[in-house]
């Protein structure tokens, strides 16, 4: 007196089957969280610069990331939330991506708008995940012949 299944359930019990092992492996190997798989571009771009920037301060690398600043931005004694924010980035419940949209230099070549999407991938429970994307347009200026991001304002 054995229950009989339908082909059709019984596809679409190997299709569910098939997606959780699937999910399993991703999660295994990914370590449960979207991975920051780029390298550091060490050019000198508006770009780069922003990119560079973004990496390190993701990476946990204070010193690299404040070198990518200019010094306005860091001689700022009245900024103590900048400081701060290099001190820990928890990429353990949440991780970032930076895509570049647009990089505009102006006529004289000493400052430069970088426009971002910064992507957030929050981790959480069964329905508590999610992702929310935010814009920027990024100011940079030339200072000793190289560009410097010239606000406080990238990942906040």
């Amino acid at each position: 007196m054995g229950m009989k299944i339908d082909r059709f359930t019984l596809a679409i019990i190997l299709g569910v089957l098939l997606l959780v092992i699937g999910a399993v492996i991703t999660i295994v190997f990914s370590g449960g969280r979207a991975g920051q798989s780029a390298e550091y571009l060490n050019e000198d771009t508006p770009e780069a610069v922003v990119h560079d920037a973004f990496l390190a301060t993701v990476r946990n690398e204070p010193d690299v990331a404040m070198s990518h600043y200019s010094r306005d931005v860091l001689e700022d004694e009245d900024n103590v939330r900048f400081r701060e924010r290099f001190n820990y980035y928890d990429s353990g419940r949440s991780s970032r991506r930076l895509r570049i949209l647009n990089a505009d230099i102006s006529e004289d070549g000493d400052k430069a708008y970088v426009t971002v999407a910064i992507d957030n991938f929050h981790q959480g429970g069964l329905f508590d995940s999610g992702t929310s994307t935010y814009r920027r347009t990024i100011p940079l200026v030339r200072e000793d012949d190289a560009w410097k991001i010239d606000t406080d304002d990238l990942l906040h």
